[in-house]
């Protein structure tokens, strides 16, 4: 979906989105890439399948003993002698046993019921003497038999396509006796950080330089295992951002800049991608921070705009890059978190806010907490959160105990 702009997007009045039609473009404007990979299940974990995988064969695969104990038939009723011979013995492992009538077979958990068999008396509830076994007169008719396909009948979907493998997930495929996996092969994100001033890390600092901190911040924030990113700065020089975006566009399938956005007379990143072949469907979005925020295309890539303050570049990869990401790897949006405020606060009437907060856990409701000063530069607000508080616009104040939609840093497995 376009956005509907009433003016060319590198006019420095073109019209500014909504929080929510930005959210919305970021996860419909694009298309699952569909591209995959098999590898081993022992290398899969935190991989998002590229296809459903059904199960060749029912869990548990056999009819099972739940219990160490003596298999016997009561399909007649429960008139079974309370003595009977013992004859036969099946351990895990074993091919299947034959229960012989009018006698009882000694099995083991997990072993492959006999056939005949229809009832597994545990072990505690029998005297063995001898070559004799005694049951007591309270045996009930098909316990303790984990039925064949009772957990997964063969030929069920057990996982979709879409879904992130994790430890739960491979214990299911390593039961089915899965060893290959389709997965999706990971995404090429290419940052650009731009801005003369910019300076890599280990490096002496001149008057009125600084250490670029967005670009290994976003790098770290956008690395899973399903995406390769590579980030670089380059100067306040359209030229140089043209070139710089043209050669990541050829290799990459999203390009992410910072800084650069606004009308200034150093934000040279919407004339850059015009030189680049590029396009932009809007510049500018209804929040605080990150105002000056663009998505577009240039050549195959997919491109995000962000600002160059380490708040709204950060809040604005939460928001956005992330659920395009998302999209981009097939898999479905994330459920929509929410929480308790733990504050009141004052509403924007014409702009969304993205506020950074601590999450805790009280009397058994998710709480945030507000963390750190005002102030998009400020860096220390980030490390005291953990998610950020998605605040509408409006005209009275939110107060403490509204339930908002929060982002977390880290994405939790109950959110995917």
């Amino acid at each position: 979906m376009r956005a509907a702009l009433r003016r060319s997007c590198l006019d420095p009045g073109a019209e500014m989105v909504s929080f929510d039609t930005a959210r919305h473009y970021a996860t419909t404007v694009v298309q699952p890439l569909n591209r995959s990979q098999d590898v081993p299940l022992a290398r899969a974990a935190g991989r998002v399948l590229a296809t459903t995988i059904e199960a060749s064969h029912g869990l548990p695969p056999f009819d099972q003993a739940a219990m160490d104990g003596y298999a016997v038939c009561l399909s007649d009723g429960n008139d079974v002698p309370l003595v009977l011979p013992l004859a036969g013995h099946t351990s895990a492992g074993d091919p299947p046993g034959v229960l012989a009538p009018g006698t009882a077979h000694r099995i083991m958990t997990g072993a492959a019921l006999p056939s005949g068999a229809d009832t597994v008396v545990m072990q505690e509830h029998v005297t063995h003497r001898g070559g004799l076994v005694q049951f007591g007169r309270d045996i009930e008719a098909g316990t303790h038999i984990r039925k064949a396909g009772e957990d997964i009948a063969p030929g069920t979907a057990v996982l979709e396509s879409g879904v992130v493998v994790g430890w739960p997930e491979i214990a299911l495929l390593a039961g089915l006796g899965v060893e290959m996996v389709s997965v999706a092969r990971p995404l090429r994100i290419a940052v650009l950080a731009t801005g003369s001033e910019l300076r890599g890390g280990g490096k002496p600092l001149q008057p009125g330089a600084i250490y670029d901190s967005n670009g290994p911040m976003l790098a770290a924030l956008l690395a899973t295992p399903n995406t390769h990113v590579t980030s670089l700065t380059v100067r306040d020089d359209v030229a140089a951002i043209a070139d710089a975006l043209q050669t990541q566009a050829e290799s990459v399938d999203l390009v992410i800049t910072t800084a650069g956005m606004s009308v200034g007379d150093e934000d040279h990143v919407r004339d850059a991608i015009a030189r680049a072949g590029g396009r932009l469907d809007f510049v500018k979005v209804a929040m605080k921070p990150g105002k000056p925020l663009a998505f577009g295309k240039v050549r195959n890539a997919h491109f995000i705009g962000l600002p160059g303050n380490p708040q709204a570049a950060a809040f604005g990869a939460l928001a956005f890059v992330r659920p395009m990401v998302r999209a981009l790897l097939g898999q479905s949006p994330a459920e929509r978190i929410t929480a308790e405020m733990g504050f009141t606060c004052a509403r924007k009437p014409d702009r969304t806010e993205l506020l950074p907060v601590r999450l805790s856990v009280k009397s058994g409701r998710l709480v945030a907490s507000r963390a750190g000063r005002d102030g998009s530069h400020r860096m220390t607000p980030i490390v005291s959160a953990d998610a950020v508080a998605i605040m509408p616009s409006g005209a009275t104040p939110i107060e403490a105990g509204a339930c908002l939609e929060v982002l977390p840093f880290d994405q939790p497995r109950f959110g995917r």
